[in-house]
């Protein structure tokens, strides 16, 4: 069963796929289930841990660097492991973009530094994931149809690959930890 905090993206992911069933009177029918949309998405999953928070000039919207953000996110006062986690209702979030706007900023101190810890997802590489996926069924790598919609794409590796292009450089941070011995 999917997670509950990933059903805007499953749901997000599918428009883009174009695996909703559209047709009229719509009987559900789809190519993935939303457990085989989810595990796409967790392959391609970026663990966000106390990541500082950029704001703007007058200290009200908060932004990560990252987007496409799991709907479980927390954020807190501080990087220590005796910070305190703001509680959800302070704050509403975009999931797409990352921003992070307090619904009273002065109640929690406004122009503090503010930490997050999330998931965040790429799309691109999901997406490329199914492409890839429906370009193995002989069936469907030229024509498929649902209903009485019938879809042509002359490629669709070379879809999966423009998709893989959007997904850009990745990057691995390397921490360094001493012990004093």
């Amino acid at each position: 069963m999917s997670r509950d905090s990933m059903v805007w993206l499953i749901s997000f992911l599918r428009v883009k796929i174009n695996d909703v069933d559209l047709v009229p009177p719509s009987n559900g029918e789809t190519i993935w289930t939303d457990d085989e949309l989810q595990n796409y998405l967790d392959m391609h999953r970026i663990h966000i841990v106390r990541e500082p928070l950029a704001y703007d000039l007058n200290k009200q919207v908060y932004y990560s660097t990252f987007g496409m953000l799991e709907a479980d996110v927390s954020l807190w006062d501080s990087k220590q492991s005796n910070s305190n986690e703001i509680p959800n209702s302070n704050y509403t979030v975009n999931l797409v973009d990352g921003t992070f706007m307090f619904s009273d900023p002065l109640s929690w101190g406004q122009g503090d530094r503010y930490y997050l810890d999330a998931k965040s997802y790429n799309i691109h590489d999901a997406i490329a994931e199914c492409l890839e996926q429906l370009a193995m069924d002989q069936n469907r790598a030229k024509a498929w149809g649902r209903g009485s919609v019938v879809y042509t794409h002359y490629d669709l590796m070379e879809m999966a690959k423009y998709h893989r292009n959007l997904v850009g450089s990745r990057n691995t941070g390397i921490v360094r930890t001493y012990v004093k011995r």
